[in-house]
């Protein structure tokens, strides 16, 4: 690899990682900003009433997450083959049927709000709140699910600061709807569930507004609706949709557990876990996700040279990461805690501290089985990313929750995840040893001699 074509990857690899992480976690300030306002505006339990909510946001997340990343990983492997209506058709086919998801999702929120919230663990001190939170948002489903959408696929298209601009905006005025209904109109819960909503719209409209332009390499057209595409597209966008899907269903679990062995000031002590590990996570998620434009384009080149630099780049990265995460959130424990909780009990303090610091080791580690994933991913290797996905996200995290919580009581629900991230590791290291050997077996050709991808190829 020449010096100038290392440069240029790593340009493009720090331009799509630093957006995409950046995008990242400015939708995960939406639920923190929630639960923050809600904290001061309304109270803690009223706070913990939006944690309990997070399953179903993350079920409609894990929606978008699915079809964004099968149908960038596909478009891009268009893109680079030049194929460029069957990526728009494929773009088109799924924002409709992204809309026709959502609206049955709101429909059934709707129609099964209670036995929906006693499924999310309300209780009689959460009853209420919960269900104010999940009217709030029903109307938006779809918006969730098709602004993520096309977030991931407007950085295929070439603009990942344009996608990071339009998810800020969006961000930026949630803050301000969130305050407005809160401490200006009264509105509590039912309001800063609406003001998510109406910030996720505004999102979708931006995005929309760029793919219906004249600057872009794919764009709406008709189609013939195709289903077959979705034997392709759907393995390869499960791995990283569980990582959401799982973060849901582990919150559903852990609220479950909690409420068992600990009581409700448990659910609260996580409630601001629960935050600051969404967070953490969609940093990880960042670094896979950002760098899946660039190895679908170079796996659909078959430029295997690129693919393993940007294995490098992206390990790096997630050490660099995990140091830096787990240092400032253990010894910044107090603080982080007395963000959310300015009004409670000295000693629900002292033990929200201690729970948060127990969990900490967990932010250390995720990054790997994370980028592992996606990396795999990107390469529609998705048979070995699944596992780990799934393995982390819930089955392996929720087999040893429940057998510790089982042994060792309520204290020892904190350590849960960090071992399950270590057991995970394990088999992320089996699974890229696995793959790096496979490439040793291939033989060098023509494309691995290609320059280096520059910004007009994105």
């Amino acid at each position: 690899m020449s010096t100038n074509k290392g440069t240029t990857l790593r340009k493009d690899f720090l331009r799509y990682v630093t957006a995409t992480m950046a995008s990242l976690m400015v939708y995960s300030l939406y639920a923190m900003v929630d639960g923050f306002m809600v904290s001061y505006g309304v109270g803690e339990y009223a706070m913990s009433a939006v944690n309990l909510t997070l399953p179903y946001t993350n079920l409609l997340f894990a929606i978008g997450v699915m079809f964004a990343v099968g149908s960038s990983t596909i478009i891009a492997i268009y893109k680079a083959k030049s194929q460029l209506s069957k990526a728009n058709q494929l773009f088109s086919q799924n924002l409709l049927l992204l809309l026709l998801i959502g609206l049955t999702i709101s429909v059934i929120v709707y129609l099964f709000e209670e036995p929906i919230g006693r499924m999310l663990g309300a209780n009689e001190i959460t009853r209420d709140y919960v269900r104010q939170y999940l009217f709030g948002l029903a109307p938006f489903a779809c918006c969730y699910m098709m602004s993520y959408n096309m977030e991931v696929l407007i950085k295929v298209d070439g603009y990942p600061q344009l996608s990071l601009l339009n998810v800020v905006i969006g961000a930026v005025t949630n803050c301000i709807l969130d305050y407005i209904a809160i401490f200006h109109l009264g509105m509590g819960v039912f309001g800063a569930a609406l003001a998510t909503g109406l910030s996720q719209l505004l999102v979708c409209v931006l995005f929309l507004r760029h793919f219906v332009g004249k600057h872009n390499t794919f764009h709406l057209s008709r189609f013939r609706f195709d289903w077959r595409i979705y034997r392709r597209l759907l393995p390869i966008g499960i791995s990283d949709a569980s990582i959401e899907l799982c973060s849901g269903a582990m919150v559903l679990l852990f609220n479950r557990t909690l409420l068992r062995f600990i009581g409700q000031d448990g659910v609260v002590s996580y409630t601001v876990i629960a935050y600051v590990n969404t967070l953490l996570t969609n940093l990880m998620v960042g670094v896979a996700q950002g760098t899946q434009p660039l190895l679908s384009f170079y796996y659909g080149k078959s430029s295997r040279t690129e693919c393993h630099q940007l294995l490098r780049y992206g390990l790096v990265t997630v050490a660099a990461l995990s140091v830096a995460s787990f240092a400032g959130l253990y010894l910044f424990a107090p603080q982080v805690v007395g963000v959310y909780l300015t009004s409670a009990s000295p000693q629900l303090l002292q033990d929200s501290i201690h729970a948060f610091r127990s969990y900490a080791p967990a932010f250390g580690l995720m990054g790997f089985n994370i980028f592992a994933a996606g990396y795999l991913t990107a390469q529609e290797r998705s048979r070995c990313a699944i596992p780990i996905s799934v393995g982390r996200g819930f089955v392996v995290q929720g087999a040893v929750l429940l057998i510790i919580s089982s042994v060792f009581g309520g204290g020892a629900i904190w350590w849960a995840p960090t071992i399950s991230e270590v057991l995970c590791l394990i088999m992320s290291g089996f699974f890229l040893s696995r793959y790096l050997a496979d490439q040793r077996q291939w033989l060098p050709t023509s494309t691995d001699q290609q320059i280096g991808m520059t910004d007009d190829a994105f």
